[in-house]
């Protein structure tokens, strides 16, 4: 399905845009460390090293792994992102948070970008200093970085996370105090970490608008800031399509004008693959059932993705994305 009137040109720059994209491997639905995720997720990682990929590679996570497994993901991919939940709420019965803190301080001996992550907030439950002081001065003895988010109602389509801005600021105090980077979004760390571009809150002009283009979206400018208009003749423009289109152009100019509030994107991998793309990564899964059951999990029945559950992947790595749309 090779694009028309694409010169070589354009295509080496929509290749360079794609394989440098940030992606996240198996964390849609199940856990990517879970028993029956771990080998594809190793798998992921083996076939995008030998792709040489460029971006930046996350998984999240809130399964315990082994030292054994931490040295074989390791000895795969040592430059991985790993984002390691800890929440304070026992997601999983009998996995005690001394358990937790140990699992996210095993990884971080071997991984320098590794994330403790505090999400979601949920009020009433650990949205105190009280759960949250002892995870932050855990962070502090990790790598240092930490990620929290607020709550996102699992019944409610707006998309609209709990506010906690009063404790935001304790959170932030109590980080500065002991060294830890509690930056708003990931890739802000990763910015931190990187110097990459976080375009989640660049101020900087839209780039790479024919790469946009030629990806098929149809869009306007509209007063400096990208508008989406539609997909390849379309007149829908979904959350996910916001978002992709966001990494694309590395800025926060592009208005978040979406009329489907959901994830997947309207492009279609090689073979058919549902796209998805949420605020900071695009994502590339294997779909199973999560083993550790949050019971405040987002993800809603009603989301087209549980189709693909047991049908293959969900997205695919972006090289074979560009081949397909413009070597195919």
């Amino acid at each position: 399905m090779a694009m028309k009137n694409v010169d070589e040109k354009l295509k080496k720059k929509i290749r360079k845009c794609m394989e440098n994209l940030p992606l996240t491997l198996n964390t849609h639905f199940g856990d990517p460390f879970q028993p029956d995720q771990w080998e594809n997720t190793l798998e992921k990682l083996k076939y995008l090293k030998a792709q040489n990929y460029q971006g930046e590679i996350e998984v999240s996570t809130k399964w315990i792994i082994t030292d054994e497994q931490i040295d074989e993901l390791y000895a795969i991919y040592p430059d991985l992102w790993i984002i390691c939940g800890i929440t304070g709420m026992n997601e999983m019965p009998g996995v005690s948070p001394e358990t937790r803190f140990d699992n996210y301080l095993r990884i971080c001996k071997k991984f320098k970008k590794t994330i403790l992550n505090v999400r979601p907030l949920i009020p009433g439950i650990n949205d105190s200093m009280e759960v949250l002081t002892p995870i932050i001065e855990v962070a502090a003895k990790g790598r240092k970085l930490l990620k929290h988010g607020g709550y996102l109602n699992p019944q409610s389509f707006e998309n609209k996370k709990t506010n906690y801005d009063a404790l935001k600021k304790e959170i932030h105090e109590l980080c500065e105090k002991l060294g830890v980077n509690d930056g708003p979004r990931c890739t802000c760390i990763v910015t931190d970490v990187t110097g990459k571009v976080c375009s989640t809150f660049s101020k900087e002009k839209p780039v790479h608008l024919d790469v946009l283009a030629a990806l098929g979206y149809d869009f306007e400018m509209e007063n400096g800031y990208v508008k989406l208009t539609g997909f390849e003749g379309s007149h829908t423009v979904t959350k996910g399509d916001v978002s992709f289109a966001r990494l694309i152009i590395e800025s926060s100019y592009i208005l978040d004008n979406w009329n489907d509030p959901h994830v997947y994107m309207q492009m279609k991998g090689p073979d058919g693959q549902v796209m998805v793309c949420t605020s900071s990564w695009l994502h590339w899964a294997r779909e199973v059932t999560c083993m550790v059951n949050c019971f405040y999990c987002h993800v809603r029945p009603e989301n087209p993705i549980i189709e693909a559950f047991e049908a293959g992947d969900t997205g695919c790595s972006p090289i074979d994305l560009y081949t397909y749309l413009f070597e195919g």
